[in-house]
């Protein structure tokens, strides 16, 4: 796409810290961490989101993710690692990625993933047989 940053990235017409890069996807630092070290992956070609995502190309994504995990732990001295994906509501880029975050022990997330809430009654049990039905349909189609 011609007015997507991302795409921008991958093709060289706009700047980036680029980490990593293989042939069908681009990693390079966000420009507004979270954390210091904070890391895009993204596909170079326009991909919106995970459920565009074609399922061979999303096992190579995975396997390039947890590449960049360990090299962002091993060269940053972290913890650990947080991965997150918006798709659709608060993806202020319109081209998936993945965020990969170098955590350590005690740093706070300030609002990132609250309010949380809990089930109610029986909501919990009607919550996972919904998806364990939308799953075992899915895999049926497969």
């Amino acid at each position: 796409m011609s007015n997507c940053i991302f795409c921008s990235i991958a093709e060289r017409k706009q700047s980036a810290e680029i980490v990593f890069e293989d042939k069908d996807f681009i990693a390079f630092l966000d420009k507004s961490p979270i954390f210091k070290g904070h890391t895009l992956l993204v596909p170079k070609k326009h991909i919106q989101t995970i459920l565009d995502f074609p399922d061979n190309e999303l096992m190579k994504m995975i396997t390039d993710v947890k590449l960049l995990s360990i090299a962002i732990k091993s060269a940053l001295e972290c913890d650990g690692i947080l991965l997150i994906n918006n798709n659709i509501i608060s993806q202020s880029v319109p081209h998936f990625h993945m965020h990969i975050i170098p955590r350590r022990k005690g740093e706070v997330l300030k609002g990132f993933m609250w309010p949380r809430t809990r089930y109610k009654d029986n909501e919990y049990e009607e919550f996972g047989k919904k998806i364990a039905v939308a799953v075992k349909s899915l895999e049926e189609s497969i």
